[in-house]
């Protein structure tokens, strides 16, 4: 898996949260509200794997400069 960027993680959380919206819509069928199920579980997973990842054996955060 490519390491997520910060801009990545941010767009990622903006997406999941649109995501989380759309799929209480009542117009959805069951088969479009599995697909987008499989979509936020799938950003969610990316979201945690940056969180267990962001920080090195240091302590110090691999995507941050400085």
């Amino acid at each position: 898996m490519a390491t997520l960027t910060l801009p990545d993680v941010f767009d990622l959380r903006l997406k999941l949260q649109e995501l989380e919206v759309k799929k209480d819509s009542p117009e959805l069928s069951l088969f479009e509200r599995c697909d987008l199920e499989d979509e936020i579980l799938e950003i969610k997973e990316k979201l945690g794997e940056f969180d267990r990842l962001k920080f090195s054996d240091e302590g110090e955060c691999i995507n941050c400069s400085g």
